[in-house]
């Protein structure tokens, strides 16, 4: 990963977005410290695939919504 002042960026923008098309990714700082990335776009599927792993990851906890739900509204009808 390439780190490199805005400045930098700058006066090399074409070039380094000719790096970033072929895969690599660019740190842009200033004052040592990061402020963006720039990445390589993602295909559709790339996108889709990324999300689900994410989706799959996460571990919810309780009751599902739905069930909720329909105990919020019996209890609105007693």
């Amino acid at each position: 990963m390439l780190r490199i002042s805005i400045e930098e960026a700058a006066s090399n923008l074409k070039a380094l977005l000719q790096q970033v098309a072929q895969g690599e990714e660019i740190v842009l700082v200033e004052d040592e410290k990061a402020v963006a990335r720039l990445v390589p776009l993602q295909t559709r599927e790339q996108w889709f695939a990324d999300t689900k792993r994410f989706r799959d990851s996460l571990q919810a906890k309780g009751e599902p919504l739905s069930a909720t739900v329909i105990k919020a509204r019996q209890g609105e009808r007693d």
